[in-house]
């Protein structure tokens, strides 16, 4: 059921998809505060193992040691090289490409070639930038605020469910990342709300049509929304999904679709077969970029036809994600450049309510 039973106003103004200084304001007092994520742990699975980002601006490098994830800014405190270019690899030593300066896991500088001729030399200010690093489930999280909540507190009662969905016995099977020609806005707008998907979704999820009201609940609250869609018990779909989680040894199915929007960027998905994460990251005013990853149930059965069922399970997930995600993004520049040119306020439909909440979320936040 919706909360709202008449049609909302539309919240944000044209220049909130248009204007620089209106995504410096974002980044300061939402981006930075925020947990992101960016990696799985599986990327990093040995000492030395590294990878390199951009996150909102900031060149970032996370990189394991000792069995432990760091991030850095990944500028050198010398000369303000960048400490590599290369997109992931290993490295004995967090170490400068340019001059060589070697840093420590707490970022503090451990070795400068020909050290004599920086005498007196203020090590405390020759530190990386270091920044929070938390893991739930295979999902590694990254925030840029030196002081904040903890994940824990900023994903709340969804942690321990976040937790166990991203993790064994569901398995990654697809990642995905695409660059954006539309303010990161739209994008959020767009997965949050079920009323585009008969026209945009034809060869996947356009078959739902326009789902029920009293198929679906929302829960509208200061920090994040929900959509739970009962997909019905007696429907083929389900009846087929419920028996291959029972091929696989996953366990008692749900039969429901549960989308969960934490503000202001971060998107996660459950169902009894998939659990998914997406992030939607601004990388300028009228531009923008995702990261997603995907889970399957690999389940804990080990048997060859469970194996076979695990893998069919897992190429029919990724063949439909990748289909959601090229459809969805085939309006986001139409919207875009109809936000540039519109001298219309727009409205919001009882069935899009979760887009009114995200809206008074940014105007709280950012005013």
């Amino acid at each position: 059921m919706f909360v709202h039973k008449e049609r909302l106003e539309y919240v944000l103004e044209r220049e909130d998809y248009l204007s620089e200084a209106v995504l410096r304001t974002e980044i300061d007092r939402l981006f930075l505060a925020a947990w992101h994520p960016v990696a799985l742990t599986v990327d990093l699975p040995n000492d030395g193992d590294f990878i390199t980002l951009d996150l909102v601006g900031r060149p970032l490098i996370l990189r394991r040691h000792a069995g432990r994830l760091h991030a850095y800014l990944n500028v050198c405190s010398h000369r303000h090289c960048m400490l590599t270019e290369l997109p992931r690899g290993n490295s004995p030593k967090l170490a400068c490409q340019y001059h060589g300066w070697e840093y420590q896991a707490s970022g503090r500088v451990d070795k400068v070639p020909d050290g004599g001729c920086f005498k007196p030399f203020d090590r405390e200010n020759a530190s990386l930038r270091v920044f929070p690093v938390e893991t739930c489930g295979e999902l590694v999280f990254v925030r840029l605020a030196t002081e904040g909540p903890d994940l824990r507190s900023w994903l709340g009662d969804w942690h321990e469910r976040i937790t166990t969905a991203f993790a064994a016995p569901y398995r990654c099977n697809w990642r995905y990342a695409a660059d954006f020609d539309c303010n990161w806005k739209i994008p959020v707008e767009n997965t949050v709300e079920t009323y585009h998907l008969p026209l945009v979704h034809p060869t996947t999820l356009g078959g739902f049509g326009l789902i029920p009201e009293e198929a679906q609940k929302h829960w509208l609250e200061d920090r994040s929304t929900t959509l739970v869609f009962d997909l019905g018990k007696e429907s083929e779909p389900v009846k087929k999904q419920r028996q291959v989680v029972g091929w696989l040894g996953g366990g008692t199915t749900t039969d429901q679709y549960v989308h969960h929007h934490v503000f202001p960027n971060v998107v996660f998905t459950f169902s009894d077969l998939f659990t998914y994460c997406q992030v939607y990251l601004p990388t300028g005013p009228t531009t923008s970029r995702t990261l997603a990853w995907m889970f399957s149930l690999d389940g804990t059965k080990r048997n060859p036809f469970a194996r076979v069922i695990a893998r069919l399970a897992a190429r029919h997930g990724v063949k439909a994600n990748t289909a959601i995600q090229k459809e969805d993004a085939s309006v986001f520049s139409a919207q875009q450049k109809g936000i540039t040119a519109t001298p219309f306020r727009g409205c919001i439909g009882t069935r899009e309510e979760r887009i009114w909440c995200f809206h008074d979320y940014l105007k709280r936040a950012l005013s």
